[in-house]
């Protein structure tokens, strides 16, 4: 089984996503740095020694500090420290690849249907465990939360290709809906398009789109 947080902080196995056919660009949030006081780690490996140190240690205020740090929930800290089972980790793959982008959602603020792309990646982590059960069902997840791939340039690389797949609308809804005839040209992409940006990027050797 696979926990994973819904939104209100209940673990599931699940996170029901809604489906988007279409997606339109809008502008982003502005970028920042997010300082990281335990450190960058390079795999999900690397977070889940560093949380076993600090339980050893007994340092559950620490456990917390580092969990919260990297976008996991207390609650994933405090049942870690109270789990009696040698195999069990502070995180998987999926959970820390969610975790980052819940992390990378905040820092570029995102809204409207830039949350939804991001949304949509999340809904892909979760498939891809079930896709994929008898392979290798963390190579997402891995790849996701690898510090050298960031969601802002899957955003990036959707947007440039949205804006370049523009449609015009019929004048007669851009006048019935009050709006200027340049509200007309709209850039969308769809759902399968923008999985292969994902994929593509996340996954793949290079990804050209950007």
């Amino acid at each position: 089984m696979t926990r994973v947080r819904n939104h209100s902080g209940d673990v599931t196995e699940m996170v029901e996503i809604e489906h988007f056919d279409r997606i339109a660009p809008v502008q982003p949030g502005k970028e920042t740095e997010m300082e990281k006081k335990f450190g960058i780690f390079n795999t999900v490996e690397e977070l889940n020694r560093a949380a076993a140190a600090q339980k050893a240690e007994g340092d559950l205020e620490a456990l917390i500090g580092l969990a919260t740090e990297n976008g996991l929930e207390k609650e994933d800290a405090e049942d870690y420290m109270d789990s009696n089972d040698p195999e069990d980790c502070l995180c998987n793959a999926t959970m820390a690849a969610i975790a980052k982008l819940k992390l990378e959602e905040q820092d570029l603020h995102l809204e409207s249907q830039l949350k939804d792309w991001k949304d949509f990646i999340v809904q892909m982590l979760t498939e891809y465990l079930v896709d994929h059960a008898d392979g290798d069902r963390d190579a997402l997840g891995n790849a996701v939360f690898n510090p050298a791939k960031c969601l802002l340039d899957v955003l990036a690389a959707g947007m440039k290709l949205a804006s370049e797949h523009r449609i015009k609308v019929d004048k007669r809804i851009i006048e019935k809906a009050g709006l200027p005839e340049r509200a007309g040209d709209i850039g969308s992409i769809g759902r399968d398009e923008f999985k292969k940006i994902v994929l593509d990027y996340y996954m793949g050797e290079k990804n050209d789109r950007i």
